[in-house]
């Protein structure tokens, strides 16, 4: 009896088992069937959207002349207004008579991109310093290591050091001032058209042979006499003599009324500092006359390409910046691999368009100057302010890494011919790795190499 009952039980539970089963499937084939019915209906829909008609997976006419427009043609041909009536059936719609024309980013006039930029500036030409708040964390993005901070201060201002914000105003009241201004447009004007990218580098004394280093690359690398299209910024008064022996266009330093305070070496042999320390220290006037001149050249309407000394070009890197894949990039910049607030962007290379949402971007860095000499670093201040919520429409390009490669001992590997620009990034063993990677250039066979800029190598990069 007992055997009995065992198997009524087991019987039962098969039985509600397998009727369990086949509920399950039904319900399993119900919902999958709606699964389908949704993604059927959704690509019906994408396909009407990209093509005009369900039935074809062909772009209309319409599509494949404004892909011309934005990208460009294999045949270099253009799409015209009648073109474009003629997909439409006779329907006139304006995409303009050159590839050019179409400009929603407002490369080729002087007007911004409709968003947050264009409403919070108003009829302002940049944002002051207070406007920016550059220590609060919704106006920078999220607070990470070496980040910009200030508990006190959303403007971080506070936080910084009288001299700091003495040594800063030099260069922020130069900028407007009328008599610099017309100086250094009168020189740049003489010296330079409009038809390549201006080359700037900014450099102190003790980095000036790398300039030289660079110069002599690409003499040996593509045969360029560079310094023609080199515009030079001489942070000491020594270096404006260097460069101007050596054949360089180089702006002193007072006409960006800078007081290279650092470069002192009376006061350096007081405070016991090495080369290294004094180049280091003379580092925030550098970038701060950099960053002041660039604001003046894309006013001027210059296309320009910025980068440290320590730099050293394999190949003619402008024609690689002419690439049709560049054309809707505002900035072009070297890749910092790190993964705190120095990063993503390198500014020992940039490459700047002067749209105007450009224009507006470097004048406002110019009010964070004084961060600059706050930090001892103008890396962090560029990635703060490019990670400020106002200038997301602002294009940039982070350029291959493999190309435009930061040079350390365990990256030389990466070096082929495809490699446009080596950096010696970080504060050590520059001339020691150019040398053992046969890129120190500045040697006797380089018709500008002067024996006697070999003392002011300093001692931390041998």
């Amino acid at each position: 009896e007992n055997q009995k009952n065992r198997a009524l039980v087991e019987a039962s539970i098969v039985v509600e088992g397998t009727a369990m089963a086949r509920l399950s499937w039904q319900w399993m084939v119900r919902i999958g069937s709606v699964i389908l019915l949704v993604a059927v209906v959704d690509l019906w829909s994408h396909l009407w959207h990209l093509t005009g008609s369900p039935g074809s997976c062909r772009p209309t006419a319409l599509r494949q002349m404004q892909e011309k427009m934005m990208y460009g043609s294999r045949g270099g041909s253009h799409t015209t207004t009648e073109d474009a009536t003629r997909a439409e059936g006779g329907t006139a719609v304006d995409l303009g008579t050159e590839k050019d024309d179409y400009d929603p980013l407002h490369f080729n006039d002087d007007q911004l991109p409709d968003g947050t930029l264009k409403a919070e500036l108003h009829d302002r030409d940049y944002f002051p310093l207070e406007d920016v708040k550059l220590c609060k964390v919704a106006a920078g993005g999220p607070w990470s290591r070496r980040s910009m901070r200030c508990d006190i201060d959303e403007t971080c201002l506070k936080c910084s050091k009288p001299w700091h914000r003495a040594q800063a105003s030099r260069l922020t009241s130069a900028l407007p001032d009328p008599i610099l201004s017309a100086k250094r447009q009168e020189f740049i004007t003489q010296r330079f058209d409009k038809s390549r990218p201006l080359i700037v580098i900014a450099t102190n004394k003790h980095h000036f042979p790398y300039l030289l280093n660079w110069a002599c690359g690409c003499r040996h690398h593509f045969n360029e006499d560079i310094r023609q299209d080199t515009l030079v910024l001489a942070a000491d008064g020594e270096t404006y003599e260097y460069a101007n022996k050596a054949g360089l266009h180089v702006m002193h330093p007072s006409m960006f009324n800078i007081s290279p305070r650092h470069l002192n070496e009376t006061w350096a042999t007081m405070m016991n500092l090495t080369r290294n320390n004094v180049a280091k220290m003379g580092f925030p006037d550098s970038m701060a006359m950099l960053v002041t001149c660039l604001t003046e050249l894309v006013h001027m309407k210059y296309t320009v390409i910025t980068q440290d000394a320590d730099v050293v070009w394999r190949n003619d890197v402008r024609k690689y910046l002419d690439s049709p894949a560049l054309r809707n990039i505002h900035l072009a910049t070297q890749m910092a691999p790190r993964a705190d607030a120095q990063g993503p962007v390198n500014t020992g290379f940039v490459f700047m368009r002067p749209a105007k949402i450009t224009r507006v971007f470097m004048r406002t860095l110019v009010e964070l100057l004084v961060f600059f000499y706050m930090r001892v670093d103008d890396q962090v201040v560029w990635n703060s302010l490019l990670r400020h919520y106002v200038f997301r429409q602002l294009h940039v390009s982070i350029l291959p890494r493999k190309h435009f490669l930061d040079l350390h001992d365990h990256t030389a590997g990466w070096i082929d011919d495809s490699t446009q620009i080596l950096h010696t990034v970080s504060n050590v063993k520059k001339i020691r790795r150019l040398r053992t990677h046969n890129e120190w250039h500045f040697t006797e066979t380089c018709p500008w190499f002067n024996a006697d800029l070999e003392a002011l190598y300093p001692e931390w990069d041998l």
